[in-house]
Parts: C-alpha cells; structure tokens; sequence
C-alpha cells in the first residue's frame, strides 16, 4: 500500500533542539508531510525565527515554547502548552542535545552533568510528561535521537555514550509498558552528521574530519535531512510494526573497515 505524501496531516509533532541542525530538520520535513510543529528549545530568539520560516515556508502552524529539557517543570508545561494550543500531542521527537571531546579522567562534575541533564534526564521529561498525554489519547509516537556508541562506547565521548545508552534503555522499556495504549517508542541513531554544529564540536579541523570519515565505509557523513528521513520513516504507517527498535544509521562506521583501512 502507498501512504499518502502528507500522512502527518493534522498530526501535533512536537521537536526538542527543534530550532537548529537535525531538529530543524525534522520539524521542516515533518511539516512538508502534514504535522503541525511545536519547536522546543533554550534560545527564544532562535526559536521564534525558526517557526517563523517554517510558517512562511511550507505553510504549516508552528508554535515555538522556550524550554529547558534539564528540569521537570518546563517539560510538563511544554506539553501543557501544546495542548492548549492543538489538542493534543501525536508525535515527540527527543532531538536536544549536548555533546564534547574530552578524556575520561578529565572530566569535571559540572561537565558531566550537564550532559546526562540535558540528554537523559530531558529525554525521560518530555517523555514521561507527552507520553502521560498520549496515553491518555490511546495513540502516539515517541521517537528519540541516540547514537551508535550508546552500544559500543566510545572512548573521550563518556558522558554522551552514558546518557545516550540511557536512552536506549528508555526506549526499549517505555515501548514495552505503552504500546497496549496505543503509543511506540522507537529511537534513530545516526553516526557522524556533517553540520556546522558538530563539526566546530567533535572535528574542527580538516585533518580531524578526515580522520573520522576515513573510519565510514561508505566515504562521508550522514546529512541532517537524511537523519529527517529515515526519522520521518520511523513515524510513518510503513513502520507501524516498530516498536521498541535502535535504527542505526552510520554509513557502517560502528561495523569498521577492518584491514582495508591500512591497505587505502
């Protein structure tokens, strides 16, 4: 059966680091396919722009909430929020998030907590207060942007890899318990994406990305739209069998190139 090109019509998709990168992303392409878009975010300024071009652009209803996924509070009154303004809640993507290079051994306690705060603690807010909603509503989608090296670790990415394995097991517990109520919890993992952000982040230098992509079989970074894609996929009626699934995405970086990478 062929769906639909707009399937999220009338759908309420909310986007967390929905004002930049991937999460921009997602919400332009969720918007192209139907959805109407609240933008969840730290910076207002960013926010508001983003919605506003998102508007202008593809003609979809945005709604830009200001929020901090690090505490309880704002997470519940995002989802008030888009109540308030919609109805209802159809779709979460969990795309906030933080990440740095650094040894193990130097690692502070702030460092540290920022990142488990931002990436699992936001995770589990969003969730638990959207997913009370859906629940409620006996239909909806959670899906959540994890990584590879949730899996496998990844030596100077500690924190990252501890809070996103931590999401990993979110997602497969929360899609265990909700899906009697009509809700899917599922989670892409893309590996390295080239965006501006990451890139001045995790390879600032040509000879740094050169090292991470010579690690890619298939010879270059994932985009952030095809991160959109294959998260828009997820959501889609041709994966409402998903459930509880790590879609990794890396190019088969987590899979190595083995004895190739001395012989090219």
């Amino acid at each position: 059966m062929i769906f639909s090109e707009r399937f999220l019509e009338g759908q309420v998709a909310v986007v967390t680091g929905g004002g930049t990168g991937i999460g921009l992303e997602i919400a332009r392409l969720f918007a192209q396919l139907g959805a109407r878009l609240v933008l969840a975010g730290r910076r207002e300024d960013v926010l508001a722009a983003a919605a506003a071009a998102l508007t202008e652009e593809t003609g979809a209803e945005a709604l830009a909430v200001p929020t901090n996924v690090r505490e309880p509070e704002p997470c519940q009154r995002l989802v008030e929020e888009t109540v308030a303004r919609f109805g209802r809640v159809d779709l979460l993507v969990n795309n906030a998030g933080a990440n740095f290079v650094c040894p193990s051994v130097a690692i502070s306690p702030n460092g540290w907590r920022s990142i488990l705060s931002t990436v699992l603690d936001g995770t589990f807010y969003c969730s638990r207060y959207a997913g009370a909603r859906m629940v409620e509503q006996g239909s909806g989608q959670i899906v959540s942007i994890v990584t590879p090296y949730a899996e496998t670790g990844a030596p100077g990415f500690l924190p990252s890899c501890t809070a996103k394995a931590g999401v990993v097991a979110l997602t497969r517990t929360l899609a265990a318990e909700w899906a009697q109520f009509g809700v899917r919890v599922n989670a892409v993992s893309p590996g390295a994406v080239d965006s501006e952000g990451a890139g001045a982040r995790l390879w600032p230098t040509p000879e740094d990305k050169a090292k991470v992509l010579r690690d890619i079989p298939v010879g270059r970074m994932a985009t952030a739209l095809e991160v959109a894609q294959v998260t828009a996929f997820v959501v889609s009626p041709y994966a409402r069998f998903m459930n509880g699934s790590i879609v990794d995405m890396d190019g088969g970086q987590s899979l190595g190139r083995g004895i190739l990478s001395a012989l090219t």
